[in-house]
């Protein structure tokens, strides 16, 4: 998603903020698999999604990527956008 032209307002927009930040966090390469930093657990935890001891990066990622999926889809509905629409 294009970091440059976002038009939507309100909490959608910091909501996909967050997600957006978080989802970069997440797929960057890291030494171990399941090593997550403090600072991205925060972060999850501020968006309501809790990080278990089960749970993988590939989870994580797979339920980031459902919460943006669901922002972009209620931001569609309710035409929030300006000039230029993100895609999925």
């Amino acid at each position: 998603m294009s970091q440059d032209h976002y038009e939507l307002h309100g909490s959608r927009f910091f909501e996909l903020r967050r997600v957006d930040r978080i989802l970069s966090e997440l797929a960057r390469p890291a030494l171990e698999e399941d090593f997550l930093a403090p600072s991205t657990k925060v972060a999850l935890a501020q968006i309501g999604i809790c990080v278990g001891g089960d749970a993988t990066r590939r989870d994580l990622i797979e339920r980031l990527w459902s919460r943006k999926r669901s922002l972009l889809r209620q931001a569609k509905a309710i035409n929030d956008w300006g000039p230029f629409q993100p895609v999925a």
